[in-house]
């Protein structure tokens, strides 16, 4: 069950979203109905599941683009129940546990009344799914994964109890994964999908196992050189100056900033690819531009010369990962940071296969 909210992680859903349906996958799994909607328009036939907020006026697009709702309280629940009662309908839902993570989904002193409103919606909603999220799977040996593991076998056995007994059962995000959970041989439980998320995209900072380091990154954030300053000591470089030059310096100005994913935190710490080798920002990145000190290349670049946020130049690599922890976040942050101005250029086999923008979007070779 690819995890494909947030426009893919930033890396377009639609595009990123048909060729995993061409690759097997059997169900994707969304935020927000509008999402699902855009999939749908992205001609993704495969069952949606929406994991997130649905309030009353989101129902009927869902089910006109038949989407798959999820249960995460009693009080939503009702709101849906409301809502098919009146209509000829029958939706499989998904029921979300909230085992520790102290987010969405039904906590255990709200199950038996949960799955009491379930049993009475029968000819109206059938529960063909349940799952929760672990808080800490990335952690190797977290007693809470355990813990949460635990109570989850729990809540499966009540809802078994109560005749009610889900065909798909989700627990594994990107963390679980790569590193399992045990789960009691005895209660029966039989995970039948997986959610992968960061993992479809990017190695798992700091992860483990043989799966982790066969993992590639699929995105690169890159630019070019706009403009090349040669510039005498002491100049001083972008807002507020913060920047000053401790020699004669070359500052290359690069396209890009923080409204197209290139977090102001990076400002000083971070660094970028030229020519195969790493060069500092130099001071504060604006919203639309970064400057970088370029000075140490044995040949100043050119205006449209490559500049890589992250990603690969010639046989250097600066991960995501990377960039993140210069930055002060996590992955995530950074690829779902990617603004919609930056185009999407899609290759396969080093061939560009579709071209996306917020401007253009023709399905063929970029323009630019």
């Amino acid at each position: 069950m690819p995890v494909v909210k947030a426009d893919a992680y930033g890396h377009g859903a639609g595009p990123v979203s048909r060729r995993l349906e061409r690759e097997g996958a059997s169900i994707l799994a969304v935020a927000v109905v509008e999402e699902g909607i855009e999939l749908r328009r992205a001609g993704v036939a495969a069952p949606i599941l929406v994991m997130g907020w649905l309030g009353p006026a989101q129902l009927p697009a869902l089910v006109r683009h038949r989407l798959t709702p999820n249960v995460h309280s009693p009080e939503q629940l009702a709101e849906l129940l409301e809502f098919v009662r009146g209509r000829d309908l029958r939706l499989p839902v998904h029921l979300k546990l909230d085992t520790g993570m102290t987010r969405l989904g039904v906590r255990p002193e709200q199950l038996p009344e949960t799955l009491r409103l379930l049993a009475s919606a029968e000819g109206h909603l059938l529960l063909e799914g349940v799952f929760q999220n672990f808080a800490s799977s990335d952690e190797v040996d977290s007693p809470q994964t355990a813990q949460q593991a635990r109570l989850f076998e729990e809540s499966l056995a009540a809802m078994r109890a109560a005749g009610l007994g889900p065909s798909m059962i989700h627990v594994a995000n990107s963390g679980a994964v790569l590193c399992p959970p045990s789960f009691e041989e005895s209660s029966g439980l039989s995970a039948t999908h997986v959610r992968p998320g960061l993992i479809l995209y990017a190695p798992m900072p700091g992860g483990t196992g043989g799966l982790n380091e066969s993992l590639e990154p699929v995105m690169s954030l890159v630019s070019v050189v706009d403009d090349v300053k040669r510039v005498p000591e002491g100049t001083r470089v972008g807002y507020g100056g913060t920047f000053v030059c401790s020699r004669p310096s070359v500052i290359a100005i690069v396209p890009g900033g923080y409204a197209d994913g290139v977090p102001r935190s990076l400002s000083p710490r971070g660094t970028v690819l030229v020519h195969g080798r790493r060069c500092r920002v130099a001071g504060r990145i604006s919203m639309d531009l970064t400057a970088v000190d370029v000075t140490d290349l044995p040949e100043p670049p050119r205006r449209g010369d490559e500049v890589v946020f992250f990603g690969r130049s010639g046989g250097a690599e600066l991960t995501v990962a990377e960039a993140a922890a210069a930055a002060g976040t996590i992955p995530w942050e950074i690829l779902c940071g990617v603004g919609p101005r930056v185009p999407r250029v899609f290759l396969e086999g080093g061939d560009v296969t579709a071209f996306q923008s917020k401007f253009v979007d023709n399905g063929g070779a970029a323009p630019c």
